[in-house]
């Protein structure tokens, strides 16, 4: 997929009105604070992606609202994809007709690396779920749908325990219902991704890497949900379940964020993007843009390497940083302006 024309007005720090990024590999130079990250985020949420903070955030200082628009061009044809960003929410258009977010991830997309990602293997449990559980929601319509149904669920279930207790029964088998197949649709999707990322992993670093999914509880969720009542009234609180599980990252064998240093952790995060991309890259039968984050300063040089072998044979790639590959046409970013030969 490549993305031939992106406009937008308002979008953080961005002062261009209109640009035609350069195909394959191409490079986003300039210094800190010059827009750089801005514009990686505007063609990611162009996409259909997700980028931290909150919408509100994405607008520029003193403006209501910021608009994107994006032409695609995939093996199926042309598409064009407008959206409007506003603290209350974000209004998606695809070809003129207004959609869900949703409708974009039938696209091939983007996939966005970026610094805080190393935060995926060494911070939090919490981290890690969102990720499997984003990546899982765009392949499968199935597992989105149970994670809403799962999620409202557990607020109703929670609420009863602050509450006393009366009438658990009946969301003890609701949250059960949805919380097996969730857990049973994440293990299955990990037998396809992890041998990717492990493959990924051996292109950009020595050592073994690998995923586990540990589980709150194994077999009858509503029997373990029943056997922790107790300790759950006290709590107010829903103590096991697919919202207490972690897709623990290991390296060497062991658990990545107790053991693995920052620079091993780097290279983990990077392989977790790639085999992102290469994913989305099978389930699509095409390439989504690929979009890579102060890459020269994030990454040591061998990573570096890797990254460009493999991003040289897309479609598409773009690398931000204050300097450019060898050979690699140039963007420059200054002031919220971007010049691109041609474009």
């Amino acid at each position: 997929m490549r993305l031939l024309l992106f406009r937008q007005r308002n979008f953080r720090n961005l002062a261009l009105e209109a640009l035609r990024p350069p195909p394959g590999l191409f490079a986003l130079v300039g210094g800190n604070g010059q827009g750089k990250t801005s514009l990686l985020w505007a063609w990611h949420l162009a996409l259909g992606g997700e980028v931290p903070g909150t919408l509100g955030d994405l607008v520029r200082f003193g403006e209501r609202e910021a608009w994107l628009f994006a032409e695609v061009e995939t093996e199926l044809g042309l598409y064009r994809v407008e959206q409007r960003l506003a603290p209350e929410g974000r209004e998606v258009r695809l070809n003129g007709k207004p959609v869900g977010l949703r409708a974009l991830w039938e696209l091939p997309g983007s996939v966005l690396v970026l610094p805080e990602d190393v935060e995926i293997v060494l911070g939090p449990k919490e981290a890690r779920r969102a990720f499997l559980d984003r990546l899982l929601s765009r392949f499968s319509r199935r597992y989105a749908a149970l994670l809403s149904a799962y999620e409202k669920a557990l607020r109703q279930r929670n609420a009863l325990l602050k509450a006393g207790g009366n009438g658990l029964a009946v969301w003890d088998r609701e949250l059960s219902r949805y919380g097996e197949e969730i857990l049973a649709l994440r293990k299955r999707f990990l037998r396809r991704f992890e041998p990717l990322f492990q493959e990924v992993h051996r292109a950009l670093a020595p050592g073994e890497a690998g995923l586990r999914l540990e589980a709150s509880v194994e077999g009858s969720l509503l029997e373990a949900l029943q056997a922790r009542r107790e300790e759950e009234l006290l709590r107010g609180q829903t103590l096991v379940g697919p919202h207490r599980d972690d897709l623990v990252v290991l390296f060497q064998g062991r658990p990545a964020h107790r053991y693995a240093s920052r620079g091993e952790a780097k290279a983990l995060a990077l392989a977790l993007r790639l085999a992102e991309h290469r994913l989305l890259a099978e389930h699509h039968g095409e390439p989504p843009l690929l979009l890579v984050d102060e890459w020269s300063e994030e990454l040591d040089e061998p990573r570096r390497q890797a990254v460009l072998r493999y991003a040289q044979d897309l479609p598409q790639a773009a690398l931000a940083g204050l300097q450019a590959p060898e050979g690699v046409v140039v963007c420059s970013v200054q002031g919220g302006v971007v010049l691109c030969p041609g474009g």
